[in-house]
């Protein structure tokens, strides 16, 4: 159970918040020199979906941590416990919380219109807070330039396939979304005329 809730949180993570700061990247870019309302559309949608999965993203994060906590000995509970709230606590809630907060705010009509603030979003929803940490800490002095490597993270044999294979998934989830908020909003409007 706790690994099918990793791997939801995995995916949700990978697939979905790394690519709508893709998406939003090359929306903003378009929209510079293409005024579509196709473009316009696929953005507000897009907005309203990440502001859903980061309510489904902080869920699945915090049940992950309850059923880990239930599940373990009393030494990785400690280690857990020491880790959600000891020294370095920050370390271990700043990228959930931060996702979810920047999520939530895409909901306010201001600062969706904000470019500059939408592409800050975006940078961070592509390269979280480790790999940010990993990239300094590898340019500090006491590392040799042979061990600058990033192909662990940024390696595929196929990475135009990839991208395209995640958008794909994206923006069909993103239309299934939109399919079902608009039937639920006319089920809402057929309940309340027929009252």
């Amino acid at each position: 159970m706790t690994e099918r809730l990793l791997f939801s949180l995995e995916f949700i993570l990978v697939d979905f918040f790394s690519t709508y700061g893709i998406i939003t990247i090359i929306c903003l870019l378009l929209s510079t020199f293409i005024k579509n309302p196709i473009l316009q559309k696929i953005n507000n949608q897009s907005n309203r979906f990440i502001s859903f999965t980061g309510i489904v993203y902080l869920i699945v994060f915090l049940l992950a941590i309850i059923i880990e906590l239930n599940i373990s000995n009393q030494e990785s509970k400690n280690y857990l416990f020491n880790r959600m709230f000891g020294k370095y606590w920050f370390g271990f809630w700043l990228q959930p919380l931060l996702w979810f907060s920047m999520s939530q705010l895409l909901r306010i009509k201001s600062i969706q219109k904000r470019t500059l603030l939408k592409l800050i979003f975006s940078f961070f929803f592509i390269i979280s807070i480790e790999k940010i940490v990993i990239i300094i800490t590898s340019f500090h002095r006491d590392y040799l330039p042979s061990s600058w490597t990033m192909s662990a993270y940024y390696y595929s044999s196929n990475l135009f396939l990839e991208l395209l294979i995640k958008l794909s998934i994206f923006l069909i989830s993103v239309r299934i979304f939109m399919m079902i908020t608009q039937k639920i909003d006319d089920w809402k409007i057929i309940k309340t005329n027929s009252q």
